[in-house]
């Protein structure tokens, strides 16, 4: 009767280290390249939010004859029946709406009606989340909380009463490259003390008596409170002057309200939420921890983040991008003739 055969062969404990180290490598690459072909889809879901936004301005400018301003003041939200000689009370973001086929939102909260009314519909509009207005690697689809420790949020006009959580925008509009106010240190030339008029009649009056904050004489972007601008005056060129961009938040402060260049709703007046500067002041890069910068722009995205130019394309520019020449991507007639990287 034969022997039966007994096998000896085994692994060792180093070979079996050896084993789940190899398989350990091999996961944490598969997952790098994931997270890189995640992150490189939600960037060009991005680019495509910014050349959407980039088609409903161009739109806009087409049956309005010029740009959307920027606005009355942080305060006011926009009226979809109050304009005329004292312009829209709302900034870009709010006038854009109907040439984004969200004609519903832009409706909501008329400012003649009942104060009731007024109330609801204003708090069902600011609570209205539009992804296109959102870029997919910083947040979307959900309401963010209002500052509590700065009064002017959550106290827009038309509200009987503060509103605690609200729809916030990831994109910012071009004010230019003019010199920062040295009287404000922290805001360039934000002014920050003007909330907007107290309602329509004072607005009026402002327009009347030519009272509204005085424009900068080195403004040189597409919009400030109440000023817009027409193709014509874009005499750089419309391919070489950017239209919006991705606007720079503090990385630890995206969800609570604490930046204070991200602490106010979408759809609302004239601030540092929706307008940013190409002034070296304010430098372009990605979104840091523990730095607040309200006029920069900037994105979460590595390497660079998204521009729509005023000819509607988009382009990704490099945060390693000369700051003179990204200064004079922000001035729409300081004749510098320009190539973006």
């Amino acid at each position: 009767m034969k022997k039966p055969i007994i096998c000896k062969c085994g692994f060792t404990l180093v070979e079996l280290l050896v084993v789940i180290a190899i398989i350990g490598v091999l996961v944490s690459l598969l997952l790098s390249a994931v997270q890189a072909v995640r992150e490189a889809a939600r960037r060009m879901s991005c680019q495509n939010n910014l050349k959407q936004l980039g088609l409903a301005t161009i739109n806009f400018e087409s049956a309005q004859r010029h740009f959307p301003s920027g606005g009355w003041g942080y305060q006011w939200p926009g009226f979809s029946d109050v304009g005329g000689r004292n312009g829209q009370p709302g900034s870009w973001d709010f006038s854009i709406l109907p040439y984004l086929e969200q004609n519903a939102i832009h409706e909501l909260g008329r400012y003649s009606s009942p104060a009731p009314q007024l109330d609801a519909d204003l708090r069902k509009r600011m609570q209205s989340i539009v992804p296109t207005f959102n870029c997919p690697s910083r947040r979307g689809g959900e309401l963010f909380e209002m500052n509590p420790a700065c009064m002017p949020c959550g106290d827009q006009r038309g509200l009987l009463s503060p509103i605690d959580r609200v729809a916030r925008g990831d994109y910012a509009m071009n004010t230019g490259d003019g010199a920062p106010d040295p009287s404000l240190p922290n805001l360039g030339f934000w002014p920050s003390d003007f909330t907007g008029p107290a309602d329509v009649a004072e607005a009026t009056v402002l327009t009347n008596t030519n009272r509204w904050p005085k424009v900068p004489r080195d403004w040189t972007g597409i919009a400030w409170i109440r000023q817009h601008v027409a193709l014509a005056v874009i005499t750089d060129g419309t391919s070489n002057t950017i239209l919006y961009g991705e606007k720079y938040i503090c990385r630890d402060l995206v969800r609570s309200g604490l930046d204070f260049g991200d602490n106010e709703m979408l759809y609302g007046g004239f601030n540092n939420d929706n307008h940013r500067s190409t002034h070296p002041l304010w430098p372009y890069l990605q979104d840091q921890s523990s730095l607040i910068l309200p006029g920069s722009f900037g994105s979460a995205h590595t390497g660079g983040g998204n521009f729509v130019l005023c000819d509607g394309s988009v382009q990704m520019i490099p945060y390693s991008i000369d700051p003179q020449i990204f200064r004079h991507a922000g001035n729409r007639m300081d004749g510098k003739t320009i190539e973006l990287p």
